[in-house]
């Protein structure tokens, strides 16, 4: 399908344009991470040797996965775990900085949005844990809340450069919906630490453009599509200086022994998996880091609440509801930045 044929996202006025280098040539790179693939596109000079580029790339997401894989014994998530009560866990800066991203969106989501709900994401198959497509996984009976989810027990703390988290007994962190945004940023960052102005990265969905491409044209991407959605068009974005994220409630699923489909996303304020009429939530940010924490806050809030708080915070938010036909809902934000 071609662009004109598609709703299209604007550059935002407020990025100022790189010029583009004339005579670069494109390059790529891909590999596996943090469960998933990595894609890298960028402009640089020709004959580029490309072997450094990839080191330093890989290095900075094997960084985020040692930090934060609830799979690594090692990471500081883990480590936090395992803490005993009332004690002062050491973390590492990126760590930090993840928390403090993640605790800002908990707050102004009223906790839609949870970096403490291991518990409850294990619970119901999802994480680190008995999966729920496994021998012997028996889901939650009934809807409670588990006693040990609270991101407002979580305190850090700051003290010559170290960073500290208090683990007041039993809290288990959870960065799954914000660390492939993070992951993203730290991948941007290094190629602009290269010179290498002009990319595209993806990290298992999630994407940030920078630059131009050597025509003058941003970066434009295909938002991705619901399953089953139909009679909605497609919307194309243009990555020039912006990110995005999506949170869908189709990506991992499983039907109960009561025939209740189960979303891998939990409402940490209910304890189980959400099940409104809110398909999928696609967030426009500078930071993809926020822009997946704040994907996975707007989808558990809802097709009522989602939209509401978007606009009251200026998000850039589009909204794909099932309800009782295919409906989508643009955040005002998001209005603004786009042509027919």
């Amino acid at each position: 399908m071609t662009l004109t044929m598609e709703r299209r996202v604007l550059l935002p006025a407020r990025i100022d344009p790189v010029t583009p280098v004339l005579g670069e040539q494109l390059y790529a790179l891909d590999g596996l991470s943090m469960g998933t693939r990595w894609n890298v596109k960028f402009y640089g000079p020709r004959a580029l040797d490309c072997a450094p580029v990839r080191r330093g790339l890989e290095a900075r997401l094997a960084e985020v996965v040692a930090r934060m894989s609830p799979w690594e014994p090692d990471s500081d998530v883990c480590r936090f775990g395992r803490a005993q009560p009332a004690s002062w866990v050491a973390i590492s800066p990126a760590c930090a900085q993840v928390l403090i991203m993640a605790l800002d969106v908990a707050r102004a989501s009223g906790g839609a949005f949870d970096p403490t709900a291991a518990a409850l994401v294990r619970a119901w198959g999802f994480g680190a844990g008995l999966r729920h497509d496994a021998p012997g996984f028996v889901p939650p009976a009934g809807v409670q809340a588990p006693a040990n989810i609270g991101w407002q027990d979580l305190t850090l703390r700051e003290a010559s450069g170290d960073f500290e988290v208090w683990q007041p007994g039993g809290l288990e962190l959870d960065l799954c919906g914000i660390a492939k945004g993070f992951a993203v940023d730290q991948l941007a960052d290094f190629l602009l630490d290269c010179g290498l102005v002009h990319h595209l990265v993806e990290v298992g969905g999630e994407l940030r453009g920078s630059g131009l491409k050597p025509n003058g044209q941003p970066w434009w991407v295909q938002l991705e599509g619901v399953p089953g959605a139909n009679g909605l068009r497609d919307m194309a974005l243009a990555l020039h200086g912006l990110s995005v994220a999506t949170s869908g409630d189709y990506r991992h699923i499983f039907v109960d022994a009561q025939g209740l489909r189960r979303s891998h996303t939990m409402d940490p304020r209910s304890g189980e998996p959400i099940g409104h009429g809110l398909a999928s939530v696609s967030v426009l940010h500078p930071s993809c880091c926020l822009a997946d924490a704040w994907a996975t806050a707007l989808l558990v809030l809802g097709p009522t609440a989602g939209p509401t708080l978007a606009a009251q915070l200026g998000l850039a938010a589009l909204f794909v509801l099932r309800e009782p036909n295919w409906r989508e809902v643009l955040s005002p934000a998001l209005q603004g930045l786009t042509a027919e």
